[in-house]
């Protein structure tokens, strides 16, 4: 079960660090119509699944806990614990937006080098 949540964790998580790259990817035909229905429904629903990826990489590390692996905790814990610390950092959205998302999408950038840490020590 820990591994199924593992991987939609991982499926949550892609979906949300690619809506940046997917709003500035040019496309200029009918590809480039379904890009812009896709990048604004992750837009719209980013908040949303980034609760369900904080949530199901939560229950995936407590079963990995509980079924007694080792490998991976303590980079579990780092990843996830900055993850929740840069999603209630959204507080700080409306005193300055434009600063706020230069910080939010160089966390973004850290928890994807932090999750990728993660999967390499779990796998090798």
């Amino acid at each position: 079960m820990s591994k199924i949540l593992s991987i939609v964790s991982l499926i949550l998580f892609f979906l949300l660090m690619i809506i940046y790259p997917l709003k500035n990817l040019k496309i200029n035909n009918l590809s480039g119509e379904f890009k812009n229905k896709v990048y604004y429904k992750l837009k719209k629903n980013h908040i949303l699944i980034g609760g369900l990826f904080l949530i199901f990489s939560l229950i995936h590390g407590i079963l990995a806990i509980k079924s007694g692996s080792v490998d991976g905790v303590k980079s579990g814990k780092i990843s996830w614990i900055f993850i929740l610390l840069m999603s209630l950092l959204i507080i700080f959205k409306n005193i300055n937006k434009e600063k706020w998302m230069k910080i939010h999408r160089l966390m973004a950038i850290i928890a994807m080098i932090l999750i990728i840490i993660h999967i390499g020590g779990v796998i090798i």
